[in-house]
Order: C-alpha cells, then structure tokens, then sequence
C-alpha cells in the first residue's frame, strides 16, 4: 500500500511538472453572464503578448474587458501580471455587434450562455505549451470542437507548435489554426437539439420550425457533401443559433466543426418559404468543407465564399429546391453584380482582402460558374459524376488552393482563358469576364434586368447622392417586396442635410431608382450637368431637393448578362441530369 501511494505521488508530481511549462487560459459563465478569462502563465513570466493585435481586437479588450483584481492590466497589446500574482483573472461583457463582423467576441446568446471565438484570446509564449481550458457552467456544458461536454473542454498545444507559430509572426492561417485560435467555443445553458453527427445549440426565441428546417438542412448537406467528396468531418459538428432584431441573417464557421447561426424573429423572418433559411445554413455548412477537409487562400475570399455560394447552388439543385426560373435568375443576378462591382480594373491588380472593387460571393460564384463549365465541355460521355461532385475535385488535398490552382482546374492546361483573365495584368476584368462568358450568356439591356440587379444599380446612384448629403456615410436597406420597391434610410448615426432619415427613397430625377435606374442615373446626371438640384422623391411625404453631387459617377454599366437557353444544359443543371 505504501509502494502504491508513493507511486501515486510520482505520477502526481510528474503530471505537475508537465503543466509546470504551461500558459492556462481558462475559460467561465459567471452567474452575471459575463465571462471569466484566467491567464495563468509559467512562473517567472509576467507579460503576455496578445497573439490576435488587429484593430477589431484592440477595440474588444479596450472595450469589453476588464482586470477583476489587481493583479492585471491590459493595454493593446499586452496582458501584465503584477509581481507577487500568478493569475490575470479578467472580465468580459458579451455583446452582439450590430455588424455583420465575420467572428464574435463574444456573444450572448439570450440569456442562456456565451458563444466565443478563440482568436481573441489568444497567446503564444515561444518554449512553453498552451492549455485551453473552458469550463461548465452549473447545469450547462461547453460545446467546443463540435462536441458536448458536461464539466469542462480542453486542448493542449504542445510547445513545439506554439514556438512555431509564434516566430510566425501570426502571418500564416496556419499558425492560427495550429495554435488553437480559430475555434467557436459556447458555454452556457441553452437547450440542446442533438443529431446523429452533431448538435444544435438552440436560442430559448428560435421557432420549432426552423430548427426542424436547420436540423434537416445540415443532415441532407452532409449526406450529400460526404458522397460528394468521399468523405465527411473528422468528428461532430456544432452549431449555435441566435435571434436577434437586426436587419438580416449572418453566420460565419469556425475550426472544429463549428457554426453560428444569427436569425431574424419569426414576425421579422423575410423568408415564408423556407428556401432562403436553407440557403443560408447550407452556404455555412459548406466552409466546413472548406475549413475541415479542403483550404482555399484566406487572402482571396472569393475563393471560399464563392465557391460556398456556388455549392449551395448545386446542392438545392440536386434536392429540386429551385427550378429552372429561380436558377437562372440566381446565375444572371451573381454575375452582373459582379460586372457592376468589378467594372475593367484588371483582376490581377485587385489587393488581397475585401475591397470595394470586390463582391467575393458574386465574383467568386460567376468564376466557379465558368471554371465549372470548361470542366463540363472537357467531360467525357461516360463520366457520370454529378456537377457537385465534379466541383469536389477542385480543391487540392493536401495544399491550399490558390488562384494559379483554380485558374489550371478551369484550364485543364497551364494556360487558357482562366489564367488570362485572373492573372493577366493587362487584361482589363468586365471585357475579359463578359467574353468568356458569352459560351453561357449574351448582352441585355438594364432596363430588362432582374429586380436585384436593377436595385444594386439603384443603390450605387443612391450612395453617391448620400454621400454627398450626408457628411461621406451610406446607410440604408433595400426592399422590394411590393411595387419596385424602394430604399429605406438609417434613421440614426448619419446626419444628411436635406435627404429625411427614415425616409422610404423611390425615384431621383422623377425615374424610380429600382424601376429603372438607368433613366434615373441619367435624369441625374442632367441635372448635374445643368446645375439644376436633384429632386428625391419617397415611398411617403414631400420629395426633397439637394445640391448635385461634385463628382456624380457615370453608370457602371448599360448593359448587362442574360443566360442562354441552353446554358442550364452546357452546366450540368437540367431536371434531367438531376435525376
């Protein structure tokens, strides 16, 4: 008995001495709802180097966090340890950001629990390992990496990775995906909708019918996705619903299989038949193929949230979710307000990131659209593999796609119209786009454009007039729903000097902005042009007047993309081949 418990303490010992290395942040719901972040660092070591510097970063600590002891001071860099304290106890006040921000803090969830994102969170101390440690609540669980759990989550990352990713400067995705700083994390008390291969952390405000809808959505997704690609995610999945009275759905996925899921209330809900909510989760569920088991060039967006777009597309398809009219309005509306938004800068000279010469979710959907059909005309008669499993064959395995990859996928050739067009310097985008294009589509005029295109139109001309009203800030939203719709201007946070807040914009120069923007545009410049005010009118009340605009813009384009009639067939998109 004796041998036993002096075996017991060696192994306690050693255990001891292996955490002795260890940064632990350590993770806790308090009864408040805020959080409790503990940084307990290896003895001796008293500044913490926050790994996330970004602006958005800086404003979270700056903001939302605060020492619960004297022991900790943050700035916006650093986390200090004062001598004589071994632990940084700090507090956060979760908030929802009103903007769509891919990657929240931290977020309440009703008043049930807390969704965080790691990166946020994160240190790197180069020779020491790294232990996340999130904790249970009382009568809760932690949903980390896809997986329910009781009392508390854990990883540890060894100190080999965490040296490494510190001299990485934190540069490298990898470095962050390495070091445990990608990862949704919830910790709270919601109530739990569980699935075979996953869970669904459920808002007390979510109706039964859509997370019946979310359930079943995710399930056929990754049937599908897994036949597809011939394989699924290593493990559950994860996914954390919110309601919340903002203006539009929003949801980002995260490493470890995790999702978040932000919805309107069910009287604010836009989308009566079901297919839009479905849209939304599948798009999401498709970054878990590209996050888990394919990567894209996170440099590049429009290599993933096109590519997500596009394979959402293919799967409503493949589930006879739209038919042949919903479809190609989906295509033609994709890429003309990539036209519009892209115009001739060449794509070769586009900076890496967001930009406001980019739409990555259309840009990226009409160039997976044309890469897919080159693919499709290459394709031998005996290939029966369906377009989405065709489109599985575009990420590489075991390296990241980048845009010479996707351009030979395209090609089939280290050379063709793929490669021109994206890596050309001196190939100017819309005429290089619209040519290749032109096997799929042919010109149209504006005014015969879907209602979306021409409200994108609108809402260009609009955005210039309230720029210069309104002290350089745009803010409003576009509805449709009835007649041509109109454009509803933010009510708070911008001052104009003669367009009404609030106000419900139909028509400048007498031409209604979504009914035909392309009179609009020039009734305006007209007017410009013979210094005459520009008259606004609104869906209610007395129009106004305002002073032109020193630098109107000319229209972006007058003529637009229509879709051949058999270019659902050259796609691979027709009833019969769904079949």
């Amino acid at each position: 008995m004796r041998r036993l418990a002096v075996l017991v303490f060696v192994l306690m010992l050693a255990g001891a001495q292996a955490q002795a290395g260890e940064l632990l942040i350590e993770t806790a719901l308090q009864d408040d709802g805020t959080l409790r972040v503990s940084y307990t660092p290896p003895e001796g070591v008293s500044e913490l180097p926050r790994w996330n510097r970004s602006t958005a970063a800086r404003g979270f600590w700056r903001e939302q966090v605060r020492s619960l002891d004297d022991c900790a001071t943050v700035d916006d860099d650093a986390i200090h340890l004062r001598a004589g304290c071994k632990t940084a106890r700090l507090r956060v006040e979760p908030r929802l950001l009103t903007l769509n921000a891919v990657y929240q803090a931290a977020q309440p969830i009703a008043d049930s629990g807390v969704i965080a994102y790691s990166g946020f969170y994160a240190v790197a101390l180069p020779d020491h390992a790294l232990r996340w440690r999130w904790l249970a609540p009382k009568s809760g669980y932690v949903l980390q990496d896809g997986r329910v759990q009781r009392t508390a989550a854990e990883q540890v990352i060894p100190e080999a990775v965490v040296t490494a990713s510190a001299h990485e400067g934190g540069n490298e995705e990898s470095s962050w995906r390495s070091l445990g700083a990608q990862q949704y994390v919830y910790l709270g008390r919601a109530p739990l909708v569980e699935f075979p291969g996953g869970a669904i952390v459920r808002d007390p405000a979510l109706d039964d019918a859509r997370v019946e809808l979310i359930r079943s959505t995710l399930l056929r997704d990754m049937q599908l996705l897994g036949a597809a690609y011939g394989q699924g995610p290593a493990g559950p999945v994860g996914v954390v619903t919110s309601v919340a009275d903002l203006n539009s759905f929003h949801g980002d996925a995260s490493e470890g299989r995790m999702m978040r899921l932000r919805m309107l209330p069910a009287d604010r809900n836009p989308d009566q038949d079901g297919r839009g909510l479905q849209f939304f989760v599948t798009h999401e569920a498709v970054h878990w193929w590209n996050m888990g088991l394919r990567r894209s060039d996170s440099g590049r967006p429009w290599l993933h949230e096109g590519h997500a777009d596009w394979a959402t597309l293919l799967l409503m398809r493949q589930q006879g979710l739209w038919d042949d009219e919903a479809l190609r309005e989906q295509i033609e509306s994709r890429l003309n307000r990539c036209l519009l938004t892209r115009g001739d800068a060449p794509a070769a000279a586009l900076p890496p990131g967001y930009s406001k010469n980019e739409d990555p979710y259309a840009c990226g959907f009409a160039l997976m659209l044309m890469a897919q059909a080159q693919q499709q005309a290459r394709r031998k008669v005996e290939d029966l593999r369906s377009p989405l499993a065709l489109l599985a064959t575009l990420h590489p395995k075991d390296a990241t796609l980048d845009i010479p990859g996707f351009a030979v996928w395209a090609d089939g050739a280290a050379t063709g119209p793929m490669h021109r067009l994206l890596l050309d310097a001196g190939q100017p985008f819309a005429s290089g786009f619209e040519a290749q294009a032109l096997g799929l589509a042919e010109p149209r005029s504006l005014k015969d454009s879907d209602t979306g295109t021409r409200a994108r139109v609108g809402a260009l001309l609009l955005s210039a007039v309230m720029r210069a009203d309104c002290d350089g800030k745009v803010g409003f939203r576009t509805n449709y729903a009835d007649d041509f719709g109109f454009f509803k201007l933010d009510s708070g946070g911008i001052r104009c000097s003669t367009l009404r807040r609030g106000g419900e914009v139909t028509a400048v120069g007498g031409h209604g902005l979504i009914a035909d923007p392309l009179a609009a545009w020039d009734a305006a410049s007209a007017d410009c042009a013979a210094g005459r005010p520009l008259k606004i009118d609104y869906r209610q009340g007395q129009g106004t007047e305002m002073a032109c605009p020193k630098d109107l813009p000319a229209i972006p384009a007058r003529q637009l993309l229509r879709l051949k009639p058999e270019a659902l067939e050259r796609l691979g998109l027709t009833a019969e081949a769904r079949k």
